[in-house]
């Protein structure tokens, strides 16, 4: 697994957002799957779940796009990483030490950093510029996505 994705960049693969398109084009270049550990799981429905909440999806459509990342798990497209949880909750309070009060982190963004880190994936992709800073100050390669005439994460390093 080279690239980590955030669990917003997931979440435009199965729901239509602003940055869909540039995310799905970003992944079908990619040969390796996708990292897709127990915290992306609960978050990525959950967003999905909300959308419903929030009147910005109907519940069916919701209902498919989760049987879509189930079919997508049991295919390995989206992989469950072999994560020391422990490990990685150790390393997102070094991160938070080193950074939070300098850069305003929240915990579950450390927490994805801390995961990528420890997957020794080579290049990040999130859409929150604070959680990019962070990486970045990780030593991580961020990626920037151009859509709708903005700048968005594409490699960096």
């Amino acid at each position: 697994m080279k690239v980590y994705l955030d669990s917003s960049a997931i979440v435009k693969l199965y729901a239509p957002e602003s940055d869909t398109a540039a995310v799905a084009e970003y992944v079908r270049g990619l040969t390796d799957p996708l990292p897709f550990s127990h915290l992306h799981e609960i978050e990525v429905k959950n967003a999905l779940r909300l959308k419903v909440f929030r009147r910005e999806a109907d519940s069916r459509k919701i209902s498919r796009s989760i049987r879509a990342i189930e079919r997508d798990a049991a295919m390995q497209i989206l992989k469950r990483p072999e994560l020391n949880w422990p490990d990685v909750f150790r390393r997102a309070e070094e991160l938070s030490k080193k950074f939070s009060s300098r850069s305003g982190s929240r915990s579950l963004d450390l927490l994805h950093i801390a995961s990528c880190l420890l997957l020794e994936c080579r290049k990040f992709l999130t859409f929150d510029d604070r959680q990019a800073a962070v990486a970045r100050k990780a030593k991580l390669s961020t990626v920037r996505l151009h859509t709708r005439g903005r700048t968005r994460l594409r490699p960096v390093n």
